[in-house]
């Protein structure tokens, strides 16, 4: 029979999952309470016994864990990539791919969502691929609802091909780890995910398109163009090229109003081309503008207005675009930007007007000579914290959606540097959480993150989440819960196959991490595999990636992970069309991963 601490330890924890799934709670209180609980519980009363001694001090260690410190640096590697846009010329390319056949570019984007989010964090790579997928249904007039969840899945399934795919997988294997199994490398089972992942593409690419409903995206709104002017200089990469080439390189029709050429306003036509000194003023979204700006290597504003508002010591800041609202009772209406002062009041600069129905063809050099309407709205880019200083301002609305401007020529540095870490990990020269962070620091030293975003990159839920599932895992070890839990799993599952046993597992870990949280599956799956391995008497490592690959499954339901919440909101989707879609990929990767694994250690 297990001892009062174990009991208390095993009723803490049922409490915990019980308040994960209440939506009334939120996941960061519910982490801070169990961390706080664990501390007071063993500051109390400290244990010792057979499996070892823990403490309040071992509970606080939990914070500076390997696999938390891994968690946090990797985040922050691919926060970099995400600033600076490193992956983003080949979703450009995959668009040219949709514009030529759709099905193939749906099964390209779905190999390529499940290869990059094997290295880069899942919400990164969704977020990436959202505006793709809009961009492309709205293009086509196809249902952006049919291909969403399937990239989203695939983005999932990529996770399980290396140990740095997920969070979740570090925390299964560092606690797996501080159990006695031997460290694995990045790729160490690699070819037993990619074996399911073959299998599940060909199910998202052919089947779950036909499962979901076709309908517009959940809070779809008529679309903003605005009128934005980009300088043409030698500094970027539109002097010498035609209009075509550009609409080309986008992989999209662009709307190319006119150029300003001199004292010369020029028509633009396709065979038009760029010369030195051109304003090229163009009409587009902003997440077009934004795009544009990218490829083109061009500010949205021209570089006097830049060196204007931002000063020299600012200049490496984060800049995002953002939409504001003229009201009625707002200082600026009748007023022109430029006579408001606008710019300089606020540090920010109005990359373009909207005026509903109307499309100015305004032929003005700048934003600045624009008399401005109530219902009129701006445009805007600059400094994060500038950008929400606006919010609550007299005769101003801040739309709450913003736009990052990636810093493009550091792409190479954070590829670069991502490459590097994967390889030092890869070769086990040093730990992964040595590598991430020296990786951070390049990171630093080089632009690609800047220090002041270190806080945004960082997840508190995820922080804490990690954190106090390790302690659960901890505190189930030490006090003997994990052995009593296993013993009984091994009288129940001891007469299966050795695939039969792997899939038990798995399901038990595909069923928390469905209903409660992926980190909760990790850090009580791990301990009670590694137990039931040793009274099993076979290696332990099939058990802990059975946990691994079904705290992974997060398919069956839309709060199973953040990612799922995402393309929920984006495409609309219903409770009912992640379990009509997801439950059958769950049971197809149980099968196929209990059966490769048990293959692949001879069980």
């Amino acid at each position: 029979m297990p001892g009062p601490h174990a009991i208390a330890v095993m009723v803490i924890m049922a409490i915990t999952l019980f308040l994960y799934t209440r939506p009334w709670v939120r996941i960061e209180l519910v982490s801070l309470g169990l961390v706080t609980l664990l501390l007071a519980m063993f500051y109390i009363f400290p244990f010792s016994g057979k499996n070892g001694h823990i403490s309040d001090v071992d509970v606080l260690a939990v914070f500076g864990h390997p696999a938390l410190v891994a968690i946090c640096c990797l985040m922050i590697l691919g926060r970099g990539l995400t600033l600076t846009g490193a992956l983003e010329p080949a979703v450009r390319l995959l668009a040219r791919l949709w514009k030529w056949n759709p099905s193939a570019g749906l099964l390209v984007t779905l190999a390529f969502a499940a290869t990059a989010s094997a290295f880069v964090n899942d919400t990164p790579v969704m977020i990436l691929m959202l505006p793709l997928l809009l961009g492309i249904a709205e293009r086509t007039g196809s249902a952006a609802s049919k291909v969403m969840m399937p990239v989203n899945f695939a983005i999932l399934c990529g996770g399980m091909l290396t140990s740095i795919g997920t969070s979740t997988n570090i925390l299964v294997l560092s606690i797996a780890t501080d159990l006695g199994l031997p460290p694995m490398g990045i790729f160490a089972f690699t070819p037993i995910a990619a074996g399911a992942v073959l299998i599940a593409i060909p199910y998202l690419w052919l089947i779950a398109p036909r499962l979901l409903p076709a309908h517009a995206r959940a809070g779809s709104s008529v679309e903003r163009k605005y009128e934005a002017r980009l300088m043409a200089d030698n500094g970027g990469r539109l002097v010498g090229i035609s209009v075509a080439t550009l609409a080309t390189k986008m992989g999209r029709v662009l709307s190319v109003l006119r150029i300003q050429r001199g004292l010369d306003v020029i028509v633009a036509s396709p065979d038009t081309v760029f010369q030195s000194g051109d304003g090229v003023v163009v009409a587009d979204t902003p997440e077009g503008l934004r795009e544009l700006a990218v490829v083109c290597g061009q500010p949205l504003i021209d570089r006097e207005t830049l060196k204007h508002f931002v000063a020299d010591a600012e200049s490496r800041i984060d800049q995002k675009l953002a939409e504001l609202v003229v009201t009625a009772d707002s200082s600026l209406v009748g007023r022109t930007l430029g006579g408001a002062g606008f710019t300089e009041e606020h540090g920010i600069a109005v990359v373009g007007v909207y005026r509903a129905n109307e499309l100015e063809q305004r032929h003005a050099t700048d934003n600045s000579s624009v008399v401005i309407q109530a219902a009129d709205v701006l445009l805007v880019q600059g400094r994060d914290d500038r950008i929400a200083a606006m919010r609550g301002k007299r005769g101003l609305l801040l739309i709450d959606s913003t736009l990052l401007i990636p810093r493009t020529p550091k792409a190479p540095w954070a590829l670069a540097i991502m490459t590097v870490v994967i390889v030092l990990a890869a070769l086990k020269i040093v730990p992964i959480h040595i590598a991430a962070l020296l990786g951070v620091g390049a990171m630093l030293l080089t632009g690609c993150v800047l220090i002041e975003g270190l806080g945004r990159a960082l997840s508190l839920e995820v922080v804490l989440l990690v954190a106090s599932s390790v302690a659960l895992g901890q505190s189930l070890v030490v006090t003997g819960g994990a052995d009593w839990i296993a013993s009984g799993v091994a009288v129940a599952i001891r007469d299966f196959p050795p695939s039969g046993q792997l899939a038990a597992f798995m399901v038990f870990a595909a069923l928390l991490t469905n209903f409660v949280s992926n980190s909760a599956a990790a850090a009580i799956g791990t301990p009670i595999a590694m137990s039931m391995a040793s009274l099993l008497g076979i290696p332990a490592q099939p058990f802990v990636l059975a946990v691994l690959f079904g705290a992974n499954l997060s398919f069956a339901t839309p709060m199973a992970y953040q990612t799922n919440l995402l393309v929920m909101n984006a495409a609309g989707y219903s409770f009912r069309d992640f379990v009509r879609v997801g439950t059958p990929l769950v049971i197809l990767m149980v099968v196929a991963l209990s059966v490769l694994l048990a293959r692949h250690y001879g069980l």
